[in-house]
C-alpha cells in the first residue's frame, strides 16, 4: 500500500511540473516561421520537408527522399525563460554507422548576448526515444546570463541533419515570455552538393559547416545537400534557379567525379552553370574543388580521384570564363587547409574538419560579397539587443520598405537619436516627431536605438541599401561607441562604413552628420567631429555639424533643447534639421 502511495504521489508530482510547462508548435505561429527553407508559402507533402511538393514529379527518387530531411533549418524564437524544452517525432533512425544520433536526429541551441556575442546553450539532458526530448537549462542548470536574463533573447534552434522531423513543440515555462520570429528578409546563400553540405558527419546541427557559415555570415543558408546524389541534375539546377540569392555555391565533386570521362564532366558543370547563368544573370556562383582524401597518400587510387575532380574542375571553369560567363568564382583544395585529422573516416569532415571548411567559405565568401571585417571593433559587423525593441524585425522591415520604395530623395542613417525622431510608439511627441513631420516627410528613417558602428556596418552588409535607389543619405554614427572605443577606432570605423555605403549606392550624395553634443562629453565630440571633417575630406563626402546649433557659448549643451543630455526634444531637433535638408 505504501509503495502505490508513493507511485501515485510521484505520478502527481510529474504531472504537476508537466502543467508548469506551455508548449508552443511552430505550425501554429500564424506566420512562417521554418529559416533558411526556400519556396515559403508552397505546398509540402511535410512542412519540415526542404523541397516544394510540386518538386517530387521532376527530380529523381533518391534525391526527393534526401530533401525531406531537415538538413540546414532552424527556427529562432525569443524568450527570457532559464529553462527551454524541445520535443519532436523524426521518422527515420535516430543514428547512422558513423554519424552519432545527436547529428543525425539531434536538435542545438544557440543564442547571442546583448552585444551580440554568439553564445551555446548546451543541452542539459537529452533522450533519443520514440519521441526525441531535449532540455537546455534548468534547476542548477539553468540559462543565465546578461543578468539573468532580465532581457528577452533570441535562440536559433537548428533541426536535425539526416532525419525527417514529423512535428515539434518548443516548452517554457507558464510565466515566461514567447515568441517565434519571422524570417529573414536578407538573400540567402544558396549551397547544392553532397553528404559534406548535408551534414555528414558533424556531431550536432550547429558543427555542420553550412549552420558554422549561417551564423558566422549572418544570413540565410538554404541547404541543398543530398548525400550521394549531387550530379549536378538539371531538375535540382533549376529549383537552384528559382530562388533570388545572394550567391550560389556548388560543391559536388565529392559525388561527381564518378562522371567520366573527363570530358562529359566537364561538359555536365560548363551546362549547369551556364543554365544557372540564365536563369540568374548577375548572382556570384561559387564552384568548389574536392576537398580531398587524407588517406590519398597512401592509397593511389584515392589520390587520382582528388586530381581527376579538381583538374577536370578547373578546365570547365576556364571554359566557363572563356565563354564569358560572368561572376563565377572557384574555391581551391588548398583554400580548405584539410589536414588528415580532420575526417571521420577519410571522406567526412569531422567537427574539425567542418570548422575547416567553414573558415575556408567565409573568407572566400565575405570576398565575393565584398563584406571585409578589419581589425578593429567598429570594423566587424555585429548584431546587438540593447534596446528595448526588436531590433531584427526592423532590420527585416527596413530591407522590405526599400524593396517596395524602390526610390527615396532622402535616406537617414544612424542610431536612437535618428530613430527616435521619427517618432516611435511609446515615446511622447516631443521626442521630435513634430519637426520630422513638418521638414522630413517622405524621408527614409533608417536609425536604430543603441546601435554603434559595428552594428549599422552589419545592417550595410544584410542588404539595407539594397532593392533601392537614393538621391542623399545622410549619416550620423559614433556616440554610442564613446567609451567603448577609442576615438581612432570611432575614426576608423566611421571612414570604413563610408567605403561599404558607396560601394552599394554610388549614385546618391553622401554627407556625413557630425555627432550630436551630449552632457559632459562635449570636449570629446568636439574632437571626434573634426576627425569625421577630416575623413569626409580625404573621401570625397560632405560634411555638416549643425548639432553646434545645440552649445551655448561657452560650449555646454543647451540643456532646454534636449530630454536627457543626448536625445534632442522638438525645438533641438529643429535646430538642426537644416543640416538634413538638400541646399
Amino acid at each position: 500500500m505504501k509503495k502505490n502511495l508513493l507511485l501515485i504521489i510521484a505520478a502527481l508530482s510529474s504531472l504537476a511540473a508537466a502543467a508548469q510547462i506551455k508548449w508552443f508548435n511552430p505550425m501554429d505561429a500564424g506566420f512562417p516561421v521554418i529559416q533558411n527553407q526556400a519556396w515559403v508559402g508552397e505546398e509540402r507533402e511535410n512542412p519540415y520537408n526542404r523541397f516544394p511538393l510540386r518538386a517530387k514529379e521532376n527530380v529523381r527518387k533518391y534525391v526527393w527522399s534526401l530533401s525531406r530531411h531537415s538538413a540546414g533549418e532552424c527556427i529562432v524564437f525569443t524568450t527570457n525563460a532559464k529553462e527551454i524544452q524541445v520535443r519532436y517525432v523524426v521518422k527515420g533512425a535516430k543514428a547512422k554507422n558513423h554519424m552519432p544520433a545527436t547529428g543525425v536526429s539531434g536538435v542545438d541551441l544557440y543564442t547571442k548576448n546583448r552585444n551580440g556575442v554568439e553564445l551555446w546553450a548546451a543541452p542539459s539532458r537529452y533522450s533519443m526515444g520514440d519521441t526525441v526530448k531535449y532540455t537546455f537549462g534548468g534547476g542548477s542548470r539553468s540559462l543565465e546570463f546578461d543578468n539573468n536574463l532580465k532581457h528577452v533573447h533570441a535562440y536559433t534552434l537548428y533541426l536535425p541533419l539526416y532525419n525527417e522531423v514529423m512535428w515539434m513543440e518548443i516548452g517554457v515555462g507558464e510565466n515566461d515570455e514567447f515568441r517565434f520570429e519571422q524570417l529573414r528578409a536578407d538573400l540567402p546563400v544558396v549551397v547544392y552538393g553532397t553528404s559534406i553540405v548535408h551534414g555528414a558527419c558533424a556531431s550536432r546541427p550547429g558543427m555542420a559547416w553550412t549552420n558554422i557559415l549561417h551564423r558566422r555570415l549572418g544570413r540565410p543558408i538554404v541547404n541543398m545537400g543530398f548525400a550521394g546524389n549531387a550530379l549536378f541534375d538539371r531538375s535540382v539546377i533549376e529549383l537552384m534557379g528559382e530562388i533570388e540569392a545572394k550567391a550560389y555555391v556548388i560543391d559536388a565533386l565529392p559525388n561527381s567525379h564518378m562522371i567520366k570521362p573527363a570530358e562529359v564532366l566537364i561538359d555536365t558543370i560548363v551546362k549547369a552553370v551556364t543554365r544557372l547563368r540564365e536563369l540568374r544573370p548577375v548572382t556570384p556562383i561559387l564552384l568548389a574543388d574536392h576537398l580531398g582524401y587524407p588517406h590519398g597518400s597512401t592509397v593511389k587510387f584515392w589520390k587520382g580521384e582528388e586530381t581527376y575532380s579538381n583538374e577536370t574542375l578547373q578546365a570547365a571553369y576556364e571554359k566557363l570564363i572563356a565563354d564569358g560567363v560572368d561572376e563565377v568564382y572557384i574555391i581551391k583544395y588548398k583554400d580548405y587547409g584539410m589536414s588528415q585529422d580532420a575526417t571521420v573516416e577519410g571522406v567526412h569532415p569531422s567537427d574539425y574538419g567542418m570548422v575547416l571548411y567553414a573558415d575556408a567559405y567565409e573568407k572566400k565568401l565575405l570576398d565575393i560579397l565584398n563584406e571585409p571585417k578589419g581589425e578593429c571593433k567598429t570594423t566587424v559587423p555585429i548584431e546587438q539587443s540593447r534596446d528595448f525593441y526588436n531590433w531584427m524585425e526592423r532590420h527585416n522591415n527596413i530591407i522590405k520598405e526599400g524593396r517596395e520604395a524602390k526610390h527615396f530623395r532622402r535616406v537617414v542613417i544612424g542610431n536612437s537619436i535618428i530613430h527616435h525622431w521619427g517618432g516611435i510608439e511609446g515615446f511622447p511627441v516631443q521626442r521630435g516627431a513634430k519637426v520630422w513631420r513638418k521638414y522630413m516627410k517622405g524621408t527614409f528613417n533608417m536609425g536604430f536605438g543603441a546601435d554603434r558602428i559595428e552594428n549599422i556596418l552589419w545592417r550595410v552588409y544584410h542588404d539595407e541599401l539594397d532593392g533601392f535607389t537614393a538621391d542623399n543619405i545622410y549619416m550620423m554614427v559614433g556616440t554610442n561607441n564613446i567609451g567603448n572605443a577609442s576615438e581612432e577606432e570611432i575614426l576608423v570605423g566611421i571612414e570604413n562604413l563610408v567605403s561599404a555605403i558607396r560601394v552599394r549606392r554610388p549614385e546618391a550624395k553622401l554627407t556625413l552628420i557630425g555627432i550630436f553634443p551630449r552632457a559632459n562629453k562635449e570636449t570629446i565630440v568636439k574632437r571626434l567631429n573634426m576627425g569625421i571633417a577630416n575623413v569626409a575630406r580625404r573621401m570625397g563626402v560632405e560634411f555638416r555639424d549643425p548639432g553646434k546649433n545645440m552649445l551655448l557659448e561657452d560650449g555646454k549643451i543647451d540643456a532646454s533643447l534636449f530630454v536627457d543630455g543626448l536625445h534632442p526634444n522638438n525645438e533641438g531637433y529643429s535646430k538642426v534639421v537644416e543640416g538634413f535638408v538638400e541646399k
